[in-house]
């Protein structure tokens, strides 16, 4: 039920190619709003030395990385993005800088980002051996980075939604063309049974009562 008390029945759209290309396209855009959450959180306490996520920024960073480059690093289930979408010549340099951090540094530590070193520590009167440590040297991504890689989320997010559009009104159109009362009858609606936590693996946190075909496209 809606907050304004209006009520909603959910059906299953048909199988179709243009369904699993709405399915598709749509997934590539969750990954595009979470690096953009992760960034506006990121930004948020760059803004504010008093913020809570201050010790997350670099993390934060990282994570909206990893979202952004999901979209368009090869993949067995889903197309590149960027078949589909072109990187405007703008935002050219920050999408490669943003694969080059992602790749050297958050997904393997080949970066001078990220330096650890072998430092010992001496009394400095007797300059006795006290401890052997390793501190690791980080070096975050600079805020006008941040800025840019944020702008850069939002334009090809609003270029995908203009490939994600029409798709979604043809689905509407064939949905309304469809027998609604059979299929709300039917019981046909996504139905989602979170598992216990000793169910949960890699591969697995939901059951999906749906069709099988959504259960498997892709794979």
């Amino acid at each position: 039920m809606s907050p304004d008390g209006q009520r909603f029945e959910f059906v299953m759209v048909a199988d179709s190619d243009d369904a699993r290309l709405f399915i598709e396209l749509s997934s590539h855009a969750a990954d595009l709003v979470e690096a953009r959450d992760a960034l506006e959180l990121a930004l948020r306490s760059m803004s504010d030395p008093d913020s809570p996520l201050q010790d997350a920024e670099r993390s934060l960073v990282a994570n909206a990385a990893m979202a952004y480059c999901r979209t368009f690093f090869p993949s067995k289930v889903r197309r590149p993005m960027t078949d589909f979408v072109e990187i405007p010549q703008a935002f050219f340099a920050t999408h490669e800088l943003v694969a080059a951090f992602r790749n050297r540094t958050i997904a393997h530590s080949q970066s001078d980002l990220s330096v650890t070193y072998a430092v010992g520590v001496l009394d400095a009167e007797t300059l006795e051996v006290r401890d052997v440590m390793a501190p690791t040297f980080l070096n975050p991504m600079p805020l006008e980075q941040v800025r840019n890689f944020i702008d850069l989320v939002d334009t090809v997010e609003g270029r995908l939604d203009e490939v994600i559009e029409p798709i979604r009104m043809r689905l509407m159109e064939r949905l309304a063309d469809a027998d609604l009362a059979a299929l709300v009858k039917d019981g046909t609606r996504p139905m989602v049974r979170v598992l216990l936590a000793a169910e949960f693996n890699s591969r697995v946190g939901y059951s999906c009562e749906c069709p099988h075909w959504v259960d498997s496209w892709g794979a």
